[in-house]
């Protein structure tokens, strides 16, 4: 059987989006604010820096999507706000927005995808997601993620997050030796890395057919090699995810290829 073709329809995050939101919202109302966060996370943070946080990119993404315009701003809480409620209503204003935005429509990203509205769509699913196991990890019980949700999320960091073609601190992206094959055992999709004398790697997948010799794979369950691309997977707990050269793919997720 043929992998789930990806991205998904933008409409199809909406669902999965709101209730991401529903369970962060409750971390927020119930949990220690105090916690630090985990180390892989931020070494400065708070969970409720982590909450002020995803309250403020909800309402940088709405002026984004409103405007068609990239918004310069993101918002922060007052000092005296209560942070449930003030996430609370910026995951409301983005679920509204959204709900009446045609994903077709024109409007500014950072990436080098198709400048349309529907990029928000799937981008503040997986923000909400990350971040939500962030606070998962935080308060030491993580939720597990559904196997194609996920995948789309690996789909995302390869095909969407490293083609923008930086660190998101502006150095340059680590330059393969040869190609990387990256495999999600329980989905089935496949992507390809290979040099391309560019910024950043040409990316072919997600159902690339498999390089007979690669200098390294990346194999493992969706939830898996999805936290180990965004690094909240220690790469000494990973390493059993990566075959051929290790420290070529450390060097990778080193080069800081997601936000």
């Amino acid at each position: 059987m043929e992998p789930t073709a990806l991205p998904l329809a933008a409409r199809d995050y909406l669902d999965p989006l709101a209730a991401e939101m529903a369970a962060f919202e409750a971390i927020a109302r119930k949990a220690d604010l105090s916690v630090p966060m985990p180390a892989q996370v931020s070494r400065y943070w708070q969970l409720r820096d982590l909450v002020a946080h995803l309250g403020g990119i909800h309402r940088w993404a709405v002026e984004n999507i409103r405007t068609g315009k990239r918004a310069r701003q993101v918002p922060k809480p007052d000092d005296d706000a209560d942070l449930a409620d003030w996430y609370r209503a910026g995951a409301d204003l983005l679920l509204d927005e959204l709900a009446r935005t045609d994903p077709d429509a024109p409007c500014w990203n950072f990436s080098t995808v198709p400048r349309a509205a529907g990029f928000w769509f799937r981008r503040q699913f997986h923000e909400t997601l990350i971040h939500g196991r962030d606070a998962d990890l935080a308060l030491g019980e993580l939720r597990p993620v559904p196997q194609l949700l996920a995948a789309d999320g690996v789909d995302e960091v390869l095909r969407v997050m490293l083609a923008v073609g930086h660190r998101w601190d502006g150095k340059p992206v680590t330059t393969l030796t040869g190609p990387v094959n990256v495999e999600l055992s329980d989905t089935g999709h496949r992507w390809v890395l290979t040099p391309s004398g560019n910024r950043v790697p040409a990316v072919s997948g997600p159902r690339a057919a498999a390089v007979d010799e690669p200098v390294a794979v990346v194999r493992g369950p969706a939830e898996q090699v999805l936290l180990l691309l965004w690094q909240r997977l220690p790469f000494p707990d990973g390493t059993h995810l990566v075959s051929g050269d290790t420290d070529l793919v450390q060097r990778l997720l080193k080069s800081q290829i997601t936000p």
